[in-house]
């Protein structure tokens, strides 16, 4: 444990929409005070009149953070039983080196079709904290950049400006995201959100976007019929009816593919069987049946 005098300072405060409390106030959860944000004179901003602590050692430190964030405001929602409805800016700054480490704990974005049975106060509580998501985003973007942030952007929103001294002095501060998401299948499309926003969020999402796509298809599972080759149809052709239908690829053009042949009539498969409507039919039945099969 640290000795001699104070080494360590602690400040906890919550941003809802554009308003800061002070989760370190002494009373009660309900009664926390309302701070005013004020600009300094290097251009940052501060939550003014916030509470700071100095913890003697390491369990009293982890003590205040856990009931610092036991006061924040939560509320159940479709998607989480405690999901939050604040952002979270822990400060502790290091007295005798004077280093400073700002932990930000994030409210998570939500898609429209998560919040459309919430309350007025709920969906205007998902749009603020959707907005300020949005503003940090940006000015992370004009970080990865290498472009100053617009002052606009660093006054977007009450996150930003608690952390503007980051991108006022962005030589002299180092940024790492942590995300955290769900295991669930279910989640999917939540857990890639995620994921983006972190991409976006360390800087390293204004690259291209490179989409692969994923086949779930089994390795013995055959080709569907529309995405055949010419070579393909041709072989299936020779070989389907027991080979009757041979004649059939000679009439065919050189490059027609599968996407042509699941477009082909059953009249049209006549006028390609010679005028035989018998074996036209035959082979539209032997196709359909094979666009059917998994």
């Amino acid at each position: 444990e640290p000795g001699g005098g104070d080494w360590l300072s602690v400040q906890f405060v919550e941003l809802r929409g554009n308003r800061c409390f002070d989760l370190l106030a002494p009373g009660p959860k309900e009664k926390m005070p309302e701070l005013r944000l004020r600009e300094s004179n290097d251009g940052g901003f501060f939550a003014d009149g916030a509470t700071v602590l100095c913890p003697k050692g390491s369990k009293e430190l982890c003590r205040i953070v856990r009931e610092a964030h036991a006061r924040r405001a939560t509320v159940a929602t479709e998607a989480n039983s405690v999901s939050s409805r604040s952002h979270a800016l822990c400060t502790l700054r290091l007295l005798k080196s004077q280093g400073q480490l700002t932990l930000a704990d994030c409210a998570g974005t939500e898609r429209r079709k998560d919040s459309m049975y919430h309350s007025k106060e709920r969906q205007q509580e998902a749009a603020e904290i959707n907005a300020s998501l949005h503003a940090l985003k940006e000015c992370l973007r004009h970080l990865a950049l290498r472009k100053d942030v617009p002052p606009q952007n660093l006054r977007a929103s009450a996150l930003t400006k608690l952390l503007s001294s980051a991108f006022v002095r962005e030589d002299a501060v180092k940024l790492a995201v942590i995300c955290t998401v769900s295991p669930c299948a279910g989640d999917t499309e939540h857990t890639l959100a995620t994921l983006r926003t972190g991409m976006a969020l360390s800087g390293r999402g204004v690259e291209k976007e490179v989409r692969e796509l994923i086949s779930t298809r089994r390795g013995n599972e055959p080709v569907p019929p529309a995405k055949w080759d010419s070579s393909q149809v041709r072989d299936w052709l020779a070989e389907v009816g027991n080979g009757q239908f041979q004649d059939v690829c000679e009439s065919l053009p050189q490059e027609f593919n599968g996407k042509m042949l699941v477009r082909v009539t059953e009249s049209r498969f006549t006028q390609m069987c010679g005028g035989d409507a018998r074996r036209g039919q035959q082979l539209f039945a032997l196709l359909h049946e094979r666009m059917r099969a998994k």
